[in-house]
């Protein structure tokens, strides 16, 4: 079992959350006061309050709401057949209301995302308030050094996710202590300034924390100044920070320790799915194989009747008790096991039962050959964009980032290679089931895959046998399923290629969560970063070299995989798609393409190219979402517009 940060949940109950709650909520008694004065006076309890803080972390990265709000509505993927979250990320129709289906369909997460973040800022305020005021002899300097760094970067890194989701917000820099109902709106640029205020801080305090242990140390401080300066650049045209942000990079590149792996699949690999070991990883948030520890703390809201509300299904799977794991796995799978024909061989795993399968009269163990293949969620299908931007016989990433193929457990393919009958219509299978091609399939590989395994190709090509994943050439919409039975329900947005760089290895069946450590800061960030300040700030020799380098690192053995003439040029130009195109090589499904098309000015431009079904919908305004209609129900100075004596909703959705 891999080490587990236990992130202790003292503070949460004690504190009031400002300007974030419901009307009921507001009648609330205030309950901070002098026994947190003593409980956060001895060593124990500010180390449980320190560690408190990062329990937020685990209530968007690996969870299915934060996909859609960071991944969905993009250029890279488009809308699986049961994504719960389709209003959002086709654009069709967001609004400021919180969602009361059953089902939470639709339910883009915005009043739960609100309060995460904003609770988890002032849980750091609070850690930062004891910290400081510790007692004579409490914490050694070294400790309340540490402390101190850990907490501002991550209040800047909470804030990180509220200025990109919302725009303007209230900075809040001190613990909460009374009751309001007035907010306000510090600016962007205000935002920033304050986050990387906090960020040069903790570098200072955090210099001689280095190891890497899942707490924030010296190198994520770092990586997320890097970050930081990228956002500030691209978002205000501020060519120091981006000149700014190369620097910071390149200090991470030399002096983290990371590197990269010869293959870029085993950075994936369940071996290395612990981020302490994996050495591409500078900082990752900690999930546990005891599902129990991943514990979130329960949210501060009341709901109408008074009482306390929980956060959505898609946050945790396991429902008001808070916890679970990382569900990253689940989210970019299609439906594998109910082709006809195979679903006597294609079987889920999820428990221990369903191991032993029974063919033609005979028990087969399956071990656990179907693990990574998950349970076929159907949320998010690759746009054709982006599996077009791999060039296959040069770049190791489109192979190690996505399944295209399905094989049959090994027990079977030996059945088979001993006489065994396969399936019936598939008399020559040995080990592939199904092959789900990104291109329009010849002549040839319809031949090939006659008798032998399923065909799936990227178009139309008239033949009944063969499944189109694609209604265009150009992958803009998948084909539409119209039910989850019959024949049309093998359509390329329930069965598509799938991204698996999430897959979960560990246990002994297909499970809802998982325990992978979510990856927040990869070394391969840091030269994406460099390159795109060195080319911005006019430095385009060291950008292309940059682009060359990571481009190197995802060679196929024996192959050159450095930029083309074309690519260089565009770097030259300073023509920021040929950034966001090898962004979306390296990092897709990684939860920052959102954010990275909106900073960049094209988050509509790429969405309305790339993206079919959102293409229609997306506006301007999109680009920020709405503060949630609890929030604006609580507060008493509410304007119509922008006021810096005001609170206003975001532009378009009144």
């Amino acid at each position: 079992m891999k080490t587990t940060i236990k992130y202790f949940i003292a503070v949460f109950a004690l504190l009031v959350l400002v300007n974030t709650s419901c009307s009921d909520f507001l009648d609330e008694d205030n309950r901070t006061g002098s026994t947190e004065d003593v409980k956060y006076s001895t060593k124990s309890g500010i180390d449980g309050l320190v560690a408190s803080c990062y329990a937020y972390l685990r209530g968007w990265y690996g969870k299915e709401a934060a996909f859609g709000l960071s991944e969905g509505g993009t250029d890279t993927w488009l809308t699986g057949y049961d994504n719960r979250q389709k209003v959002l990320i086709d654009y069709s129709g967001i609004t400021p209301e919180v969602a009361t289906s059953s089902r939470e369909t639709m339910n883009a997460c915005f009043d739960e995302y609100w309060e995460l973040f904003f609770t988890a800022v002032n849980v750091c305020n609070t850690g930062i308030k004891y910290v400081s005021e510790a007692p004579a002899g409490v914490l050694t300097d070294a400790d309340q050094a540490a402390y101190l760094g850990e907490l501002k970067v991550l209040r800047a890194f909470y804030y990180w996710h509220l200025v990109e989701t919302w725009g303007p917000v209230q900075i809040n820099t001190e613990p909460v202590s009374g009751i309001s109902t007035l907010a306000y709106r510090d600016s962007e640029e205000e935002v920033y300034e304050f986050m990387l205020n906090d960020v040069e801080e903790a570098v200072a305090h955090l210099e001689a924390k280095t190891a890497k242990t899942g707490r924030i140390n010296y190198w994520a401080a770092k990586a997320l100044k890097a970050r930081l300066l990228i956002y500030k650049a691209s978002k205000f045209n501020d060519n120091q920070a981006y000149a700014d942000a190369a620097a910071t990079a390149e200090e991470v590149i030399a002096g983290s320790g990371n590197s990269f792996f010869a293959n870029y699949a085993d950075c994936w690999l369940g071996a290395n799915e612990n981020g302490a070991s994996n050495k591409e990883v500078i900082w990752y948030v900690d999930y546990s194989d005891v599902l129990e520890y991943n514990i979130m703390p329960k949210r501060l809201k009341l709901d109408e009747d008074g009482d306390q509300m929980t956060w959505s299904a898609m946050m945790i799977r396991n429902g008001a008790n808070a916890i679970g794991g990382n569900a990253s796995h689940l989210q970019f799978v299609g439906v594998w096991n109910l082709l006809p024909g195979l679903t006597g061989i294609l079987v889920r795993t999820d428990t221990e039962a369903k191991k032993t399968l029974k063919y033609r009269d005979v028990n087969y163990s399956l071990g656990k050959d179907y693990q990574p293949y998950s349970k076929g969620f159907t949320r998010y299908v690759p746009s054709g964009y982006l599996l077009d931007l791999f060039n296959d016989t040069t770049d190791q990433r489109y192979q190690a980032s996505f399944r295209d193929v399905y094989y049959a457990a090994k027990s079977l393919q030996d059945a088979f290679a001993d006489g065994i009958a396969p399936p019936d219509g598939y008399a020559e299978m040995r080990d592939t089931a199904i092959y789900l091609c990104k291109n329009t399939v010849t002549a040839n590989q319809i031949a090939r895959a006659t008798n032998r395994y399923a065909l799936f190709s990227r178009t139309d090509v008239g033949n009944a046998a063969v499944y189109p994943l694609y209604q265009n050439a150009e992958g803009t919409l998948p084909t539409i399923a119209t039910g989850t039975s019959g024949a049309n329900q093998f359509k390329g947005n329930r069965m598509y290629i799938a991204l698996k760089k999430f897959d979960d290895y560990t246990g002994s069946v297909i499970r809802d969560l998982g325990s992978k450590d979510a990856f927040v800061f990869r070394l391969s960030e840091m030269y994406l970063i460099a390159a795109e300040g060195y080319m911005m700030s006019g430095s385009s020799a060291q950008a292309i070299q940059r682009l060359n380098d990571l481009r190197t690192a995802r060679a196929i053995s024996g192959k050159s995989n450095v930029l083309t003439a074309e690519e260089e040029s565009q770097v030259t130009a300073q023509d920021i798609d040929v950034i966001l195109d090898e962004r979306a090589r390296e990092l897709c499904g990684e939860q920052q393409r959102w954010f990275d098309l909106k900073r960049t000015g094209t988050l509509v431009e790429r969405v309305t190219l790339h993206n079919g079904s959102a293409a229609a919908n997306i506006k301007s305004h999109h680009v920020l979402r709405p503060i949630p209609q609890p929030q604006l129900d609580a507060i008493t100075n509410k304007t119509a517009g922008e006021d810096p004596e005001g609170f206003w909703q975001n532009e378009g959705y009144n």
